[in-house]
């Protein structure tokens, strides 16, 4: 396998500051817009005045109607929810070496968290011993931030293939960011023997718990995305 003409064509995977609770209310308000009923959307911005007011300082006039929003749906989850700074940019998490590692995995489709997935392994001399729970949690929790938001919805993902190539993978609220650091700094799980990366596991453990640990410190949930 050429690791480096791999790492040159795959996408670069991002951990972005998010609002996993407006997430959870919008999606649903989105989905049934994109199916030609407004009236949760419309339900949605009267409930959320934030989201409105930030919807209407990215130059949306009148964000009650979804029609006069002309972006796609994957701008339009990652616009609401990102966690800003004071002047507007995207709240950074951890440290440029930190991002840039996660961002793109020498292996497979070039996602660290869909490596960690598929390689790693219960620790059965703990799951044995009431860790079972804790390692379904870590599983659960990964699987919604790797692919909570790529599922098809009447046919198609609508939250992939956005503006500039992006493509929201999944997202987690800033309690499952919390529980999700706290589960894997537990030895409820290990790595597969048959892991094809000598210390792959490893490595992506490290630098994703960083980035968590960062985001616990600023209270927020993270989101990942892609670009191709």
């Amino acid at each position: 396998m050429d690791e480096s003409a791999l790492s040159s064509t795959s996408p670069f995977y991002t951990l972005d500051a998010f609002n996993g609770d407006w997430a959870s209310h919008l999606i649903p308000a989105v989905e049934d817009a994109e199916g030609g009923n407004n009236t949760t959307w419309e339900n949605y911005i009267a409930q959320y005045d934030d989201v409105a007011q930030r919807l209407k300082s990215q130059g949306i006039k009148t964000p009650k109607s979804y029609e006069s929003i002309q972006w796609d749906p994957a701008t339009l989850l990652f616009t609401v929810c990102v966690e800003i700074t004071g002047d507007g940019r995207p709240l950074p998490l951890g440290d440029r070496l930190n991002r840039e590692r996660f961002g793109r995995f020498p292996y497979g489709n070039g996602s660290a968290l869909t490596y960690l997935l598929e390689y790693i392994r219960p620790n059965r001399s703990i799951t044995e011993n009431d860790g079972q729970d804790i390692y379904d949690s870590i599983i659960d929790d990964l699987r919604m931030l790797s692919s909570g938001c790529t599922e098809q919805y009447r046919g198609h993902t609508l939250f992939e293939s956005g503006f500039g190539g992006m493509s929201i993978q999944g997202y987690l609220s800033n309690e499952q960011v919390r529980n999700l650091r706290k589960n894997l700094a537990t030895r409820t799980w290990t790595a597969s023997y048959e892991e094809p990366l000598d210390g792959g596991v490893s490595d992506v453990a490290k630098h994703f718990i960083t980035l968590l640990k960062a985001a616990e410190r600023r209270q927020v949930g993270v989101v990942l995305r892609s670009h191709s």
